[in-house]
């Protein structure tokens, strides 16, 4: 059975305000499916973003 974690609209919301315009189409899909997987891990935004940063630059 799959556990469902809820992510308040709020935190998507910055993730994608973030995000938009700053990464080319492929560099911000996965940057937002990053975010998603620590937003899932119970993160807040904010922390999920930082560290979906830290895995983009280790990444480059």
């Amino acid at each position: 059975m799959k556990v469902k974690t809820f992510i308040p609209a709020e935190y998507i919301q910055d993730v994608i305000e973030m995000s938009r315009d700053v990464f080319s189409e492929k560099e911000e899909l996965e940057f937002l499916k990053s975010c998603l997987f620590y937003l899932q891990e119970g993160f807040n935004s904010q922390q999920a973003i930082e560290m979906s940063m830290v895995d983009y630059l280790v990444d480059m």
